[in-house]
Parts: C-alpha cells; structure tokens; sequence
C-alpha cells in the first residue's frame, strides 16, 4: 500500500525530526511503502501573521549579546546539518504533493495548532483539504495551545470542524485536542502517544556519548530567561559537580553546547545524570530513557505538557516553583509502572496503524 505522512517534519527540531522518523519507519515495518508531504502555505490569521521582517527580528534577538560569534556558529551549524543532512537523512523531498496514495497520515506533533506564528500559517490542508488519496487519517495530532475559544475568535471553527468530519478516523495526542475534536465533531477521537515513545532508535544510535558527567538543558532560545531559573539550574550543578550542556542552542550561562545528529541527542539522553527542559520532546526523551528529570511547564506549552506527565503519573515533576528543583529531580521516578504504560500504549499505536493501513 502506498502512504504519505503529512507532519511537520521540514521543521528544523528534533523533536518532529524523530516524530516524523518513527512514524515512517512503524508504517514501512508494516510491509508499506511511506513519502512525506509538504506543508502547502495557507493563510495568515489575525494576530499570529508573520510579516517580511519576522526572520530577521527573531534572528537578530538570537545573535544579540556579547557573545555574538558564539551564538552566530551554533545558529550556523545547527541550520547547516539540519538543511544538509538531517532532512534529506529523514527521506523529506523538495515535491511530493502531486502524487496519488491510498492513504495519508496527518500528524503527529502540532498539525491542528493554527493559533501560533508559522511560516504556512492556517493551512485547510493539515486538517485534510485536498489531499490526493482514498484514505484520510490522523495520528497522534495535536492543537497544542489552540482551544475551542480560540477557532471561534480566529473566525476558522466552522471551516475546521467541517474539515475535521471528513477525516476517516481522528487519533489524537492530548485531552485538549480531544476536548476540541468531541466539541466540533460530536465523536470521541482515539488517543495515542507521540510516535518517539513507540520504536526503538538503538540500532541508529551511538553505543556511547563522549561527554559524562552532565546536566542537559533541553529548550528553545528566548525560554529559560528568568535569573531564579537559571540561578536555580546552576546551583543544583554545581552542588552535584556536574555541566550543563544545552542541545542545539547556545546559552551563555550553560557550560557547553553541542549540536548533534536527532540519533545522538537520544544518546545524549540517555547517557545523562539530570535534564532540565521546558519542552514536550525534552520530556517525552526524558521519560523514554528513564532518566531523572524536571519539566518547567509555560502558558505556550501548558495544555500538550501538564496531559503528557497526567498520563504517565508524573505531574510530581513539574517546577511550578523553580525552589523545589533540586527535589523533583533527586525524587527518585518509579519507571517500572511507568514502562508498562509505554509498553500499552506502544501495543494500541502499532494495532491503530495496522488496522487503518490494512
């Protein structure tokens, strides 16, 4: 059977990197052969438009700082091995949106969050709008931080739910998502956990990182900003004698960054003493890994976050407070219960995906 999967995998992040890896390579190993399909631009909405000068802005408040040639090199290299290795890696073609399959997957990751700043900006054709194929279907899709409230103000939530109706099965990630899909679609969707939780990466990752010794800080420029949180993160390292080394992006109060490939941030994961993140990924690795870890939960990122640790009982890791960051994170984690609900939910994702492709 031939599938395509429509996701956000030309996005330059880790995270929809290995999303978008996982999903292709669970649909292969079920005897299909799997494309990717680019985004097609849709139109700007009220209050999330992006204008000609919105790169350069957000470029020059990353470069801005004494420590400009740094941050400069780690941009450069970061954009550089994504562009030139990482996507083509990943099998993602300049054109594939002419091609007929017999179905496609939308999703996973935040394919439904229109109500956010994107270079396609509200697009009809992630919510199903004149794809080429017999079979429409999502999975594991998200609306991130896009409520029922929202659609109405941004005058799409008609136009969504009929869109939405005409999808042949709707699986989603998160309660909120849920909620919305219920509320416009009169049905219950399926719920299934990001792609990363169910497959195995270790043939594709290195045996062991060179670094040892670390804390890893795992978020996006512009986050970890507050001096309590950040003093707070240095305090914890320093008592334990340990770095903290930030993946991908450079932060001057961090010991080191290192930019490498989506397998080796796993093994960086893996390998590490602690994680410090403010991000669905940097927690879904976390908990993947059974490693000791402390999530800052923010408004952005609230609804897909708080559901993520409810589901795996591990809310105890959230720092609403920055203070109790030292005990959340040597609070030991029960991974044994934690484990077989990963186990359960990887078993009801591989029957989803065999009953729909079949």
């Amino acid at each position: 059977m031939k599938v395509a999967i429509l996701s956000m995998q030309e996005v330059k992040n880790y995270g929809s990197f290995l999303q978008a890896f996982s999903l292709k390579s669970n649909i292969e190993a079920l005897g299909h052969t799997c494309d990717f399909i680019n985004i097609i631009p849709g139109r700007q909405l009220n209050g999330y438009k992006i204008n000609r000068f919105h790169k350069i802005k957000l470029l020059f408040q990353r470069l801005w700082g004494w420590d400009f040639i740094k941050r400069f090199k780690t941009i450069y290299r970061f954009q550089t091995r994504f562009s030139k290795e990482f996507l083509p890696f990943l099998g993602v073609k300049p054109d594939e949106n002419h091609t007929h399959y017999d179905i496609v997957v939308i999703g996973s990751d935040e394919v439904f969050n229109c109500a956010q700043q994107t270079w396609f900006g509200f697009s009809p054709q992630l919510f199903g709008k004149g794809i080429n194929a017999d079979k429409v279907i999502t999975y594991a899709a998200s609306f991130g931080a896009t409520t029922l409230d929202k659609l109405q103000l941004l005058g799409v939530k008609e136009e969504v739910e009929g869109l939405l109706k005409q999808l042949d099965c709707i699986s989603v990630r998160d309660g909120n998502s849920a909620e919305v899909v219920r509320a416009l679609t009169g049905n219950d969707p399926l719920r299934h956990v990001d792609p990363v939780l169910i497959f195995d990466y270790t043939r594709y990752m290195t045996s062991k990182v060179k670094k040892t010794g670390y804390i890893i800080i795992y978020t996006y420029p512009g986050r970890i900003t507050d001096r309590k949180e950040i003093d707070a993160i240095r305090r914890f390292a320093r008592t334990k004698r340990l770095k903290l080394i930030s993946i991908g992006h450079y932060f001057p109060w961090c010991d080191e960054v290192v930019v490498p490939t989506p397998f080796e941030v796993l093994a960086y994961f893996r390998d590490a003493s602690y994680i410090v993140t403010d991000t669905f990924h940097g927690s879904v690795f976390s908990i993947k890994y059974n490693k000791p870890f402390c999530t800052i939960v923010r408004n952005m990122n609230n609804q897909k976050l708080s559901y993520l640790l409810q589901q795996f009982d591990l809310e105890t890791r959230i720092a609403n407070d920055v203070s109790r960051l030292p005990l959340i994170l040597d609070t030991p984690i029960d991974y044994t219960s934690v484990n077989k609900i990963i186990e359960t939910e990887r078993k009801k994702s591989i029957q989803y995906l065999t009953t729909q492709l079949s």
